[in-house]
């Protein structure tokens, strides 16, 4: 790209990833213009163009970004955790960072506007899914989670009820926060598949986040 050297150039494209991801994450997709981008880069609309074709090919790059981090950090929670009760908890604070971070705005352009991006969503969350499976069926094996309850049952319903949470949020009284109403989720359904010895991992783990249990 004539003009800039080699850093610079990855640089201005790391800009301009994260700069549409907090945009958009927060105003919604259509809200967000290729000029707004470029001015809030500090960049000219030419050189977004030279980096990014069109509003499309950036907004598949920026959730991709999105999923690969994501990724990356379950795959560490599950790594270093000692035991895969402590693991489902690190997961869980992952997720409800991001839930808080994205709008509904933003979800619901997606699903209007570019179908098969929405399409290519719902299959990385799928993928997602299938680690959760097998990590509560290595929680049981592990004697942390309960027997007798179906995986893959439960992992379907802790998705759903991360996803489900804030377009219910008019419900609540006023003035709840969205991350109380998340966080009393999660406790009832981790209490609920946890093995009784174990309930106090997370009750220290709540303490370490400054949860009441």
């Amino acid at each position: 790209m004539p003009g800039y050297p080699e850093t610079q150039q990855m640089e201005i494209r790391e800009r301009i990833i994260e700069k549409t991801y907090e945009l958009m994450s927060h105003l919604g997709v259509s809200s967000v213009t290729m000029d707004t981008i470029a001015q809030q880069c500090g960049i000219s609309k030419r050189t977004l163009y030279e980096h990014f074709t069109d509003k499309r090919t950036l907004l598949q790059i920026v959730l991709h970004r999105f999923y690969i981090q994501r990724t990356l950090q379950v795959y560490r929670a599950m790594q270093s955790a000692p035991n895969k009760l402590e693991a489902m908890l690190s997961i869980y604070f992952i997720s409800r960072e991001y839930v808080a971070d994205i709008s509904e705005v933003f979800l619901k352009d997606i699903e209007r506007l570019y179908p098969e991006i929405q399409h290519e969503c719902h299959e990385r969350e799928r993928l997602f899914l299938r680690e959760l499976i097998s990590l509560i069926e290595s929680g049981q094996k592990e004697g942390v989670f309960r027997g007798g309850f179906n995986a893959e049952v439960a992992a379907i319903l802790f998705s759903l009820q991360m996803r489900s949470v804030k377009p219910a949020m008019s419900s609540f009284p006023k003035g709840t926060s969205l991350i109380e109403v998340l966080d009393t989720m999660f406790i009832n359904f981790i209490r609920g598949i946890a093995s009784d010895k174990d309930i106090k991992i997370i009750d220290k783990v709540l303490a370490d986040h400054n949860i009441k249990p």
